[in-house]
């Protein structure tokens, strides 16, 4: 019998040692000298904490780049005022191709401020949370400070904030329109949508020799050029395989509120590779030009990228400090990217585009594998997912259909008859992820279109049962959004019947397993179509329901959606009819009050909404809850 010290050791986990500088792409030119590199070959700009992981954007793509051959450093969350100097920008020196900058994960205003403009206390893509990290508008902050500190070296933006500020846009925070980011900031080319095969070609094509002014050919990226001087853009046409639009001006769209909600209906229809037009629009004396969007990136070459040789980890120059966003998907795996939904407050399509693009089985199995190895696994796959957790590989079935579908959405007003819906192979991963050894439960921990599921008449209800029987750890957050037919019309979400079959089926199915498990709805309020007559019946919803949610979310127009559209146009896109805009500070907060109605400082509000809205009394509850039903959602239930 082994002695009992023995016993204790060999009881006790013994924990990977954290990799060094040398594990991550170099952050200072020395640490690049220390590879033996004179100079790096591109240098990217991140306005995130430097996280080694596949989730974060910036390190995914500079990971690709290495993996193709090139050179690439890493500066992360560079200070910008004057005061602090260029040094931050200088750390890697200059690179021989040129800086790729994004804000990070998250556009940089959606990041710092609430749906009522008060100035967040922390970011959670910053060590400790710590806030003012990034500049606003940091995209266009950081171009400008890199061009300072070499005005000739080549500035290629992308990410999330560069996407969905490609054109023109109402920028809420600001409360106008702005121009395309390209005319505020001195970037050379912008780059939206998954950004991998963009960039890549950009690089190969600048390391072959061939001149900046050259890429004005590339899918999935946009150019400025000056109408009086350049009238290099004139002659592309003549050599592209699609047609121009021309979509009204900046200064037409400025000027008229309907032009401006004509302008989102055309760009909202150029989102299918397949047949999407070069979209052009004038600014003063200058054109932004908008090559198609990119092919989406195969499945083969997204399993390459999740399985380069990430860390997984913050780099060690943040010793100790948390760094929340990474610790919430530390242990989670992306099996799929896009989403077909087009919800019209979502800004997933806009960027990522309608197309789903999946991982296969194999490669998401290995990832899980591997997390055995990270430091802190406990054995829990904290969420297998993605943008929209059921459409892993659901994509049209028809490829003729499919080049000509100008569709927003492939799931509303119904699901597609050409889209995929079968849950087969989701169901099968799902079941081989939590049989892997070493993995006692693996999540999904939301993201679930409950439509979707019901459109699959073989494996649909196989799917759900399976789910809520092992991959829901106490609570599934879902997202109805609204209950109202005429708001839910106006988001592209289903209708209030589809929840509660869910709901329905997510109770049977808990009790079933024996499980005490709860659904976590998200509703919105302030929504455009949304009147208080329907945050009263959502209201009213809610209460019958037995839910009290502790927080609400506001909506928050964010650019390029077509509910922000709808926000500051006033007209619906798609109808060009007038829509019902919830902008003032009264209404909105009455309808955030009618969320809330039972807290004691959103009483009154809530009382004089119903009364505006011709309602009586808050009705008592009608259901009862199940014996095993907590019936008030946790305090992170909703997010402001």
């Amino acid at each position: 019998m082994a002695p009992q010290n023995q016993i204790v050791q060999l009881g006790k986990k013994k924990q990977p040692p954290r990799p060094g500088p040398e594990a991550y792409l170099p952050t200072t030119l020395d640490q690049a000298r220390a590879r033996g590199w004179d100079e790096l070959d591109i240098v990217l700009v991140n306005g995130d904490a430097y996280v080694d992981h596949p989730t974060f954007g910036v390190p995914l793509i500079g990971r690709l780049l290495a993996a193709r051959g090139f050179r690439v450093g890493v500066i992360s969350q560079p200070r910008w005022d004057e005061a602090s100097g260029l040094g931050d920008y200088q750390a890697c020196g200059k690179p021989r191709l040129f800086f790729g900058v994004s804000s990070g994960n998250m556009d940089s205003m959606v990041n710092h401020y609430t749906a009522g403009k008060r100035r967040r206390s922390s970011d959670a893509y910053t060590p400790d949370a710590a806030p003012g990290k990034r500049p606003d508008y940091a995209t266009a902050v950081y171009a400008r400070r890199l061009k300072k500190a070499y005005p000739d070296t080549p500035v290629v933006i992308g990410g999330v904030e560069a996407s969905l500020r490609r054109l023109a846009h109402y920028d809420y925070w600001s409360d106008r329109v702005r121009h395309s980011i390209l005319i505020d900031c001195p970037a050379d080319i912008l780059v939206y949508g998954m950004g991998e095969q963009p960039i890549i070609e950009i690089a190969r094509r600048l390391v072959s020799g061939e001149d900046l002014s050259g890429l004005t050919d590339v899918r999935g990226t946009a150019r400025r050029y000056r109408d009086d001087i350049d009238q290099s853009w004139r002659w592309l046409a003549g050599e592209r395989d699609r047609a121009e639009i021309w979509l009204p001006s900046y200064e037409e769209i400025t000027a008229d509120k309907k032009a401006y909600a004509e302008f989102s209906r055309q760009y909202h229809l150029e989102h299918n590779p397949d047949n999407a037009r070069i979209l052009i629009q004038k600014h003063g004396g200058q054109i932004v030009y908008i090559n198609p969007p990119a092919e989406p990136p195969s499945t083969e070459l997204i399993d390459f990228e999740y399985e380069l040789p990430f860390t997984r980890l913050p780099h060690p120059m943040y010793g100790e400090a948390k760094i929340p966003a990474w610790e919430q998907i530390r242990f989670s795996v992306t099996i799929m990217r896009g989403c077909a939904a087009g919800c019209s407050f979502c800004c997933i399509t806009e960027h990522q585009g309608r197309d789903v693009v999946s991982r296969s089985e194999a490669s998401v199995l290995r990832e899980i594998e591997g997390l055995k190895d990270l430091p802190g696994w406990t054995g829990i796959v904290s969420d297998i997912g993605g943008a929209t957790a059921n459409m892993w590989h659901m994509v049209c079935t028809d490829d003729a259909w499919h080049k000509e579908c100008r569709r927003a959405s492939c799931v509303y007003p119904s699901v597609c008859e050409k889209f995929g819906t079968d849950h087969g192979p989701l169901i099968q991963l799902m079941q081989k992820a939590r049989a892997l050894p070493g993995v006692k439960r693996a999540f999904v921990a939301s993201g679930v279109r409950y439509d979707v599921a019901f459109a699959d008449p073989v494996h649909g209800d196989e799917y759900i049962r399976e789910l809520v029987a092992n991959h829901v750890g106490g609570h599934l957050k879902i997202a109805p959004e609204h209950i109202s037919a005429n708001v839910v019309r106006v988001m592209k979400k289903p209708e209030v019947d589809q929840f509660m079959r869910f709901k329905e089926l997510f109770e049977k199915y808990s009790d079933e397993a024996g499980k005490e498990q709860y659904l976590v709805p998200y509703f919105i309020s302030g929504h455009p179509g949304c009147e208080v007559k329907d945050m009263v019946e959502l209201s009213d919803f809610l209460e019958e329901n037995g839910w009290r949610p502790q927080q609400v979310q506001d909506f928050t127009p964010t650019p390029m959606t077509l509910a922000t559209d709808m926000y500051y146009s006033g007209y619906h896109p798609n109808t060009g009819k007038p829509i019902h805009i919830p902008a003032g500070a009264d209404e909105k907060m009455m309808q955030r009050a009618l969320l809330q109605p039972h807290l004691p400082e959103y009483r009154a509000l809530a009382a004089t909404g119903r009364r505006l809205a011709g309602a009586g009394p808050r009705p008592q509850r009608k259901r009862v809850p199940r014996p095993t039903a907590k019936r008030v959602l946790p305090s992170d239930a909703f997010e402001d």
